[in-house]
């Protein structure tokens, strides 16, 4: 099943119970709504209406008394405006009201009005003529008991509905009184109900969630996992597949591409050892032929001649040199550098490997310097690859280091390991780049010469002798470089003796 059904399906279930939770609730509580709804709602608003019509009764008087002394137009327009509007409620009224007191009532209040309105159209006329104080007259002695007869008529339709009102609420409570038990039933059930509705529609989220997190997190966890082994080259196994979806396609890749990644090492592999293979012939025969000049086997040489064959050495030199280190590499990965392991003096070897690098150290103006420690460093191993890497480490150093700088080389024993601590005062490394400085043809500084195989080389060595190689730097205060390496057997191995 695909991975978005299975999310997909997941969810639905989720929402697909809360749902039903939903709905279930809303009709519980819907007939618990109807079976509890016993006031009516008619009559109700009629009473509302009573009371509105009342107060709207007396403002309106109150505006057209106001009208007729100051002669205002927007008095007038006002006191019409709500005079319509109180016949518009009246008309509401009469169709909201149910007993035949309340009718009576309303006709008598809504005859009092016209009769008010009547007056009213009477005292404007009079107003109109310029006779102001017999349109006042005829509001205080005509209109205004009519107003108050008005009010009076409200006031009892007002009493009668309120009356209607009591009785509809006295009436439904009694008839809740018989459905009171099955009602406080529904309820307890309708609340059971949804409260085990959630408590199931929230484990059946968590579960599903969970499930599909926890194997989600697990394959891209072992994919994390692979995928660092691939990047540190010790990838071997593929991954298991345990699914068809999206994940299992994506472990399915991911073997086909480290597949390949092996193939393609392999090829390159063998490619950098035939060729360094293939070239060393040649080389060697170049090599010993610039030197056959240079000694003038052949006869004498210009000093041109001379200056253009001591470039050629050197530059054959540097290219065997190269070639050699692209074999060893070759070798150490596939397996197969070969060592000539014997006992020897450490700190003796490396202080001469020190001795013929010093004119180089002078040459650029560093302190080469060699501190042994007390013990001494007897070691099982071979003497000509030690010697390799410390060249490698001290060349590195005093290539980085300016002039006044130091280059500190320290060899110190344990009981069971030997340590050799190259240490300058250069230019240092990055921190980001100190993860990857040992790989092949990765360098920290560029522009400063080499192919970026030395360090790889050192590392390939050390481990080929059961060692590591560590480094600390940083930037603009130097490196240490520290190879660490078994002192090896219990009893000494005679000096040549192939491993």
């Amino acid at each position: 099943m695909r991975l978005p059904i299975k999310i997909f399906l997941a969810c639905s279930l989720v929402v697909v119970v809360l749902a039903g939770v939903a709905v279930w609730s809303l009709v519980e509580l819907a007939h618990l709504a109807s079976a509890e709804r016993t006031v009516t709602v008619q009559t109700a608003e009629a009473l509302r209406l009573q009371v509105l019509i009342r107060e709207a009764v007396v403002e309106a008087s109150h505006l057209e008394m106001r009208n007729l002394v100051f002669g205002d137009r927007e008095y007038a327009a006002v006191s019409s405006a709500r005079a319509a509007r109180i016949a518009s409620e009246l008309d509401r009224v009469e169709a909201l009201v149910t007993t035949d007191a309340e009718r009576d009532s309303l006709k008598q209040a809504a005859q009092a009005f016209n009769d008010f309105r009547a007056i009213v159209v009477r005292a404007r006329g009079l107003r109109a003529r310029g006779d102001v104080k017999r349109a006042e007259e005829l509001m205080q002695s005509s209109g205004q008991p009519i107003v108050t007869r008005v009010v009076s008529t409200m006031d009892n339709l007002v009493r009668l509905t309120q009356g209607s009102l009591d009785r509809s609420q006295t009436e439904a409570t009694e008839a809740l009184g018989e459905t009171r038990t099955a009602i406080e039933r529904l309820r307890a059930r309708t609340l059971t109900a949804v409260t085990v509705a959630m408590v199931a529609a929230v484990l059946v989220a968590l579960a599903g969630t969970a499930a599909i997190a926890v194997r989600l997190t697990r394959s891209l966890r072992r994919l994390s996992e692979a995928t660092k082994a691939v990047a540190e080259g010790a990838f071997h196994e593929p991954l298991s597949i345990e699914s068809k979806d999206e994940v299992g396609e994506l472990a399915q890749s991911f073997n086909r591409m480290a597949v390949r990644l092996r193939e393609i090492d392999q090829l390159k592999e063998q490619f950098y050892s035939t060729v360094s293979h293939e070239l060393r012939s040649p080389l060697n025969a170049m090599r010993e032929s610039a030197r056959l000049i240079e000694e003038r086997a052949a006869g004498p040489l210009t000093a041109k001649q001379e200056r253009l064959i001591s470039i050629m050495h050197r530059s054959t030199e540097r290219l065997l040199r190269l070639v050699n280190e692209v074999l060893d590499l070759s070798r150490a990965s596939a397996g197969l550098l070969s060592l000539e392991r014997g006992w020897f003096d450490a700190g003796a070897v490396i202080a001469r490997t020190l001795d013929e690098l010093r004119p180089q150290a002078e040459q650029r103006g560093v302190a080469l310097r060699f501190e042994n420690g007390a013990r001494a460093p007897r070691l099982f191993g071979d003497q000509d690859r030690v010697v390799q890497m410390v060249v490698n480490l001290v060349a590195n150093a005093l290539r980085f280091t300016p002039s006044g700088g130091s280059v500190t080389v320290r060899v110190h024993a344990t009981d069971t390991d030997v340590q050799v601590l190259v240490e300058d005062t250069g230019a240092g490394i990055r921190a980001e780049l100190l993860p990857h400085v040992f790989e092949r043809f990765r360098q920290a500084h560029s522009g400063r010469g080499g192919a970026g195989l030395g360090l790889a080389i050192v590392r390939a060595m050390a481990e080929a002798h059961g060692g590591r190689v560590t480094v600390e730097s940083e930037e603009g205060k130097g490196s240490r470089f520290t190879i660490t390496l078994p002192q090896g057997a219990e009893t000494p191995v005679p000096v040549g003796a192939r491993t």
